[in-house]
């Protein structure tokens, strides 16, 4: 009779977890199909898939097979298979070698720059950056040398001299989010670039300073006080210019847009050029990358750059495209010795093979998700998330994904019960809005989710309160 009846309490607690599960996805259910029957997401793709970590069960899927464009939930792909490959303590190093011989103070020879892929080398987001060239210097100081007879070279063979993948768009890869990664990259491969609002509307605005300096055709105008900034950049790598076209609101005395860097190893190399003329350094050459590396070199110093947990972290939480592409080049480069698109891809697919994980529901090109042939579904996503959450990196992995109270998107996030976690993702583009993530309930219970819309027809803050709503009922699991 004992056993009977624990059986039966037993029966009525479960019956009660599953209710209460079903309640919560029924309300999740209720609110999805009442957002994809308004209007703006009529003829949109939507898709939602919450899973179930800790019991390794879909709770509740709609439309989650459907191939939907990622944007930057792909930086999660990339940063996944960079922990796996590389660990969390990996650091990129960048290094200085001198060719020809030493005497007397004098180098009879070449300075050659050798890069590692470094997405943020020389980068003016941080401060220590700045003293990156006096870093150098001082190694050279150290060996006694003073005057270089020969040129500053850069070596940028790790990666394909393409920097940017060929399905990105036009009005993307002008700017400092569309430079893509190269060998050596400089400053993240982007160009300050300062306006001031001219005096009347219809003003030309007026440039007022380039860091570092690249010639720039400006057709950028004054408008109204009540306009919004609007400034697009335009140009290919390698171009020795960039084209800019936007408004900006008159009364504006300065405001600040970033362009790609044209040519950025070169660009470095001028720059460290001048930096050793002025201050005590003669060097007789002019800066190139045109060369080739010499049979016998030594080692002037190494210049190491943070570790893979801090570069993960800004590529998840400032959506850093360098940074991924970097990543994803490096992976292709160890995989087989090319750091090319098309081995980062067959890095990936490697990991998603390993994962275990259905390498047909996605088709991933570039490590940034910039590219608008990037897809997978929301079912991956939330299988992906599951399998990485059972990796030994995943709290470096977790702790990278956050909630950056700059980026205006986030605003989706609602209040999390206390006792409960939540961390997410976004992938954001024009027509795209997409957030993937991990939330743990008080009963300790971790959930993986994607709730992804592209093609809506509406302004993107209505379409992050019918995202938010999803949210809202994920968090009462």
């Amino acid at each position: 009779m004992k056993y009977c009846k624990k059986l039966l309490l037993t029966f009525v607690v479960l019956l009660t977890c599953f209710a209460s599960v079903a309640q919560n996805t029924d309300r999740v259910d209720f609110v999805v199909r009442h957002i994809t029957r308004r209007p703006a997401v009529k003829h949109a793709s939507f898709a939602v898939c919450i899973h179930n970590i800790t019991k390794d069960s879909t709770i509740y899927s709609r439309n989650e097979d459907l191939f939907m464009m990622p944007a930057a939930i792909n930086k999660l792909f990339t940063s996944a298979a960079a922990y796996s490959r590389l660990g969390p303590k990996f650091t990129f190093e960048n290094y200085l070698y001198y060719s020809g011989s030493i005497e007397s103070g004098i180098l009879n020879g070449d300075l050659i720059v050798v890069g590692s892929g470094d997405p943020f080398f020389c980068s003016d987001r941080f401060a220590y950056t700045d003293s990156t060239f006096n870093r150098l210097a001082a190694g050279l100081r150290k060996m006694g040398i003073r005057r270089v007879n020969g040129h500053v070279y850069v070596d940028t063979s790790l990666f394909e001299d393409e920097m940017m993948h060929p399905s990105w768009q036009w009005s993307d890869i002008g700017n400092s989010f569309g430079s893509g990664a190269c060998g050596l990259n400089y400053n993240e491969n982007s160009v300050d670039v300062h306006f001031r609002a001219g005096r009347r509307v219809g003003d030309p605005a007026v440039v007022t300073s380039i860091q570092p300096e690249i010639p720039i055709a400006n057709h950028v105008v004054t408008g109204t006080r009540d306009t919004v900034f609007d400034i697009t950049f335009y140009g290919s790598p390698y171009e020795k210019s960039r084209i800019c076209r936007g408004i900006i609101p008159m009364g504006t005395a300065d405001t600040h847009f970033r362009a790609s860097m044209p040519h950025p190893a070169l660009t470095m190399a001028q720059d460290f050029t001048r930096y050793l003329r002025r201050n005590g350094f003669t060097v007789t050459g002019e800066p190139s990358i045109d060369f080739t590396m010499p049979k016998k070199y030594r080692q002037v110093c190494v210049d190491t750059s943070f570790n893979l947990l801090t570069i993960t972290a800004l590529t998840t939480q400032t959506n850093s495209n360098i940074a991924a592409e970097s990543l994803f080049k490096l992976m292709g480069y160890l995989r087989d010795g090319h750091g090319c698109y098309a081995s980062g891809r067959k890095f990936l697919y490697d990991y998603f093979n390993e994962l275990n994980l259905d390498p047909r529901e996605v088709k991933m090109v570039d490590g940034s998700g910039l590219s608008r042939d990037n897809h997978v579904t929301a079912y991956f996503v939330t299988q992906f998330l599951d399998a990485v959450a059972r990796q030994p990196f995943f709290w470096d992995f977790a702790s990278a994904l956050g909630i950056s109270q700059k980026m205006p998107e986030y605003a989706v996030i609602p209040e999390v019960p206390g006792g409960c976690s939540l961390r997410v993702k976004s992938g954001i583009m024009p027509g795209v809005r997409n957030f993937v993530g991990y939330f743990t309930n008080d009963d300790d219970e971790m959930f993986s989710f994607a709730i992804m819309c592209n093609n809506y027809d509406c302004d993107d803050a209505t379409m992050d309160r019918l995202i938010k709503d999803i949210i809202e009922e994920i968090v009462k699991l």
